[in-house]
């Protein structure tokens, strides 16, 4: 590669020899260390390249070995020049290209994360949009050490990170914690458990407080399961006294969700009439130049962009963006839904309300899907019958009792 450059910044040339003796040309040109490559014997001429500085030197080896040089065609940069050196404005345009390549150098034009699973790129740029680094700054003002100190400190679960700037790229690597390094803290508050919706009590384990209700009580939500207030009874039986305890334990209850949607009678549909529109359109900075057709008054098209940043080497970003934009023109009429149209979407519908209980870990016992319809819209009912856990902790508003001041009163001796 070193070699290639060399040949090309100071020129080469392409050389055809005849005379009395080429080998020993050849020969001496290889003693004297005179690049010559490539050589090839047609007929009673040989043809080879040879550099510029090596050229200037074979003068005492021509007369030596009784040959005729002749040049046939010259590369590289200075005959380039040469040619051009009456393209003044050719050349401004280059120099003046050079510069604006080196003045964009100067900045940050692409900003990477790799190995972050739990936060997400945005989230990450946010943040360092926070610390003052964001796209269009000055590589000088970034402090890669002090960028990978706020990230550990703003991120507890990262317990590595990597910043380093390349080309005009910011590559940030970062490494997360998967186990969790601190044990949480046992919550003692004094509190009640209170039943979040309607149900029936099916199982009930009580590792502390009161509990209010049983197996197979049907309660209403709001209702308080299990009481944090703990009466102290004296022996009279009268309350002593008050302990509140953070109440703790594992109720499930049967319930009952319902859903309805509805759906208009008649259905949408776009179809593709085939014609089709393409475009291009650049963005640099916070400009954009958009070449494409207009789009005929009276249709409906839909569009697709794809978009790529430029850069002239791996790491050597530039703020300018190239997109292509497809468009496809399509026309729009409405029908009524088909019976299976309805039961697909009733299906889909159901499947989706599914999965939101299971996240929820609701078990789900009974699943019923009925379909109504009438003049202008029709309605999909949903009921399901579940399991799921009952009860919401909710704090104690504790009351305080003040004790009676007790007093001696001494008989007076008159």
């Amino acid at each position: 590669m070193l070699t290639w450059l060399n040949h090309r910044f100071f020129g080469y040339l392409f050389v055809e020899m005849t005379g009395f003796s080429p080998e020993r040309f050849l020969n001496m040109c290889s003693v004297h260390e005179i690049e010559v490559w490539e050589v090839f014997h047609s007929g009673h001429t040989y043809r080879f390249f040879m550099t510029v500085p090596g050229f200037r030197k074979i003068k005492p080896l021509v007369r030596k070995s009784k040959v005729r040089l002749r040049i046939l065609k010259k590369f590289g940069l200075p005959f380039f020049l040469y040619r051009n050196r009456k393209r003044k404005y050719y050349a401004a345009g280059f120099l003046c290209f050079l510069m604006m390549l080196y003045a964009l150098s100067l900045f940050i034009w692409d900003i990477q994360f790799d190995g972050n699973q739990m936060y997400t790129y945005d989230t990450l740029l946010k943040f360092c949009e926070s610390e003052e680094i964001r796209y269009g700054m000055k590589k000088s003002k970034i402090n890669c050490d002090v960028l990978e100190e706020s990230l550990r400190t703003r991120f507890p679960e990262i317990t590595w990170v990597s910043a380093r700037v390349s080309g005009t790229r910011l590559l940030v690597k970062i490494k997360e914690n998967e186990v969790l390094f601190e044990i949480p803290v046992k919550d003692e508050t004094p509190c009640d458990l209170i039943a979040q919706k309607d149900g029936t009590i099916t199982s009930m384990i009580v590792r502390s407080g009161v509990p209010m209700v049983k197996v197979g009580d049907e309660v209403s939500a709001g209702q308080v399961l299990v009481s944090g207030t703990l009466p102290v009874i004296g022996d009279s039986e009268e309350i002593m006294n008050t302990h509140y305890v953070h109440s703790d334990g594992d109720i499930t209850a049967r319930t009952e969700y319902h859903y309805n949607r509805k759906i208009p009678l008649f259905k949408t549909i776009d179809v593709e009439t085939g014609k089709v529109r393409r475009g291009r359109y650049i963005k640099a900075f916070q400009f954009s130049f958009l070449f494409m057709r207009p789009r005929p008054d009276g249709t409906a098209w839909k569009q697709t962009m794809e978009e790529k940043q430029l850069h002239l080497f791996e790491n050597f970003y530039l703020p300018i963006y190239v997109g292509k934009i497809t468009g496809n023109e399509y026309i729009s009429y409405e029908r009524p839904y088909t019976e299976e149209e309805k039961k697909e979407l009733a299906d889909q519908m159901n499947q989706s309300f599914q999965k939101k209980l299971l996240e929820k870990g609701v078990q789900i016992l009974e699943n019923h899907v009925k379909i109504l319809d009438n003049e202008s819209l029709c309605q999909i009912s949903m009921d399901y019958v579940t399991e799921e856990p009952l009860g919401r902790q909710e704090a104690l508003k504790m009351q305080t009792t003040e004790e009676p001041e007790e007093t001696n009163n001494s008989n007076e001796r008159n």
